[in-house]
């Protein structure tokens, strides 16, 4: 199959509020599901025609025939599965899905999806809330930059997203999203910022692809019809506004997930700071650009890439020096990290770890791990954190009890605060301000003494968590979160 499509997963809502459900057995098509979970996720794939495919978690493409009969067992991409995206003209935010070949319209209606209508009507009328990880960065695809909060603006200014004012949360309302900033405030569609979600705040979302100049992304698009982009002359004046009702390569907007970026405090208690010549040395208390690096998780080799906010990386040079020099990814670029329950060793591509010399310079010389091997890192660019794992959201469980406890298996978030503590240790507040307190195995946001928890790095925006008690909180398909496994299991891992 391409690899250049244009990829977004959602899921498919019908008026009733229920969603097409793809079943584990026989291919079953329901419009039961009440939740967006894997069973209710399709990956729309379009084509640069803006025709698209929507294809369920085991690879099958939805097809249609001439009798309206809707399946979803292809494997291959076949006419019979091409659909045109019509975006409803009412400002609701949903689509409707118009099949190419036979001219009729993807409907649902209690339990049963079909493709018979020639004419749109509530019944043929789609939501389709997106199925990924709401906080994100904002890229414009034609100035190749990125957008980020300065003072009371969203500004396209930054060429690598950097630091906690570029990234900005999603928040899905009923067909509608509103752009939310790193300080909790929302964007309107004037460019100004609000406390409040109000009149302005709601856009719907738009795929689109053209083909000449080639152009692939999001577009938001507000109550009055106009479009989300930046208004401005030159790089550092382009403000987030609506402005025009038609879309241009300004209108285009990537959305990407976040990498995490760290400061690394090192055994003498100093930071890791780039200095000059592009050497690494743990000399400062400070918590600049300088000192603040990416992290990239690289899935062939299960190790990462250590990056500076010039793009340059770290990496071992033959005098067994750790400097930031190279603006490529090579294999003397990757690191491995040893977790060691709060702290963390780093092995750099020799093989050796990697130390601090007396005058805080970094080497990778050391066989073992000692006193001057031993690092924490301290994540910079998540003060709030919405975590995800395999069957939904972590959120606060309904229930008649007093006490909150946790599920994750919630198709809606709750945002955490994260606070820094010593030792490399986290504390994390509940959105109703109470900080995490662990009772026997259950997570409780009641405390109002903060809980030391761990979050450990363990891939692509994915991290562990463990807690008070030594071991690592584990999802379960019922939804328990609960602190329960000793070893790093699939179930460990969290999206965030």
């Amino acid at each position: 199959m391409s690899t250049n499509r244009f990829s977004w997963p959602a899921g498919l809502q019908n008026s009733a509020f229920n969603f097409i459900t793809s079943e584990d057995f026989g291919y079953e098509l329901t419009i039961l599901g009440t939740g967006l979970n894997r069973k209710q996720i399709w990956t729309l794939e379009l084509n640069h025609d803006e025709t698209v495919y929507m294809k369920n978690r085991f690879e099958r493409y939805l097809t249609v025939d001439k009798f309206g009969a809707v399946k979803c067992e292809s494997e291959e991409l076949i006419d019979d599965g091409k659909f045109n995206i019509e975006f409803s003209p009412d400002g609701s935010g949903r689509w409707a899905f118009k099949s190419e070949k036979y001219g009729t319209y993807l409907g649902g209606n209690d339990q049963k999806v079909v493709c018979l209508s020639r004419k749109v009507s509530e019944n043929e009328l789609w939501y389709v809330p997106m199925a990924r990880h709401p906080q994100i960065v904002l890229g414009n695809k034609r100035r190749k930059r990125y957008f980020g909060l300065v003072g009371n603006e969203v500004i396209c200014q930054d060429r690598i997203p950097w630091g906690q004012h570029s990234i900005f949360t999603l928040e899905y309302h009923l067909g509608k999203y509103l752009i939310k900033t790193s300080d909790n405030r929302y964007l309107r569609k004037d460019g100004t910022l609000t406390e409040s979600k109000e009149p302005g705040t709601y856009f719907t979302l738009e795929l689109r692809v053209n083909s000449e100049p080639k152009l692939e992304g999001i577009a938001f698009r507000d109550d009055e019809g106009k479009y989300l982009g930046g208004v401005g002359i030159g790089s550092q004046s382009v403000t987030l506004k609506t402005d025009r009702k038609t879309i241009t390569d300004e209108e285009i907007f990537q959305l990407e997930e976040s990498n995490p970026q760290v400061v690394f405090v090192a055994p003498n208690e100093n930071n890791v700071s780039i200095q000059t010549g592009f050497g690494l040395s743990a000399s400062t208390d400070q918590e600049s650009k300088k000192e603040i690096f990416q992290i990239e998780f690289d899935n062939d080799t299960n190790k990462w890439y250590i990056i500076t906010s010039e793009y340059k990386f770290w990496s071992v040079s033959p005098s067994n020096k750790i400097e930031a020099t190279s603006t490529s990814r090579n294999p003397d670029c990757l690191f491995q990290f040893e977790w060691l329950c709060g702290t963390v060793a780093v092995i750099a591509a020799n093989g050796k770890y990697v130390g601090i010399q007396p005058n805080g310079q970094m080497t990778a010389k050391s066989d073992g791990i000692g006193a001057k091997e031993i690092f924490r890192i301290k994540l910079i660019n998540r003060q709030m954190l919405i975590v995800k794992g395999d069957y939904g959201y972590v959120g606060k469980k309904s229930s008649s009890s007093k006490e909150p406890v946790y599920s994750c298996n919630k198709s809606m978030y709750d945002v955490l605060e994260l606070e820094h503590g010593d030792k490399g240790v986290y504390y994390i507040k509940g959105d109703n301000g109470k900080y995490w307190n662990l009772k026997n195995t259950t997570i409780s946001p009641t405390g109002t003494d903060p809980e030391p928890f761990i979050l450990e790095f363990m891939g692509h925006c994915l991290l562990a968590i463990l807690a008070p008690n030594t071991k690592y909180i584990n999802g379960e398909k019922s939804g328990g979160f609960e602190a329960t496994t000793q070893v790093i299991q699939k179930s460990c891992l969290w999206r965030f």
